[in-house]
């Protein structure tokens, strides 16, 4: 698996995970799309988003955060999660696979269920949601 635009979350080290995901969250004008799980759906469907990152659109960035473990750093997940009024961020933590972060408010949007599927398709909307979540920031 050759990945580009992917960074994997430690599995055995909180700190180190959490340090990793807020220097992530930190960057403006960054979409960072979160995985969860690690089976082998996951493993096909991270190539897929990484492939997707590689885009940039109106200077965005694009980063996929891979977290294998559910538990690393489901905390400060769940946190945002709660805080957002996205559709499906009200669903328990371990029915979510995927989500991303807008570029500048870093709410949530696009998130996808673990009975979803992680097409391309579905991967760019969840990109492009949470890209227009902070389109009016933008255009002042």
């Amino acid at each position: 698996m050759n990945l580009k635009r992917t960074t994997l979350i430690p599995l055995d080290d909180a700190a180190l995970a959490t340090s990793i995901f807020n220097s992530f969250i930190d960057k403006e004008m960054m979409i960072i799309m979160i995985i969860i799980g690690d089976t082998s759906t996951i493993r096909k469907s991270i190539t897929k988003a990484d492939k997707l990152a590689q885009l940039s659109y109106f200077n965005m960035e694009r980063w996929v955060l891979w977290v294998r473990n559910h538990d690393i750093i489901a905390d400060i997940l769940k946190k945002h999660l709660k805080a957002s009024e996205a559709e499906n961020t009200d669903e328990a933590y371990e029915n979510i696979k995927c989500f991303c972060f807008s570029p500048i408010q870093d709410q949530i949007e696009g998130v996808i269920l673990k009975n979803g599927k992680l097409t391309f398709a579905s991967l760019q909307q969840s990109f492009f949601k949470a890209q227009s979540h902070d389109v009016a920031l933008l255009n002042n």
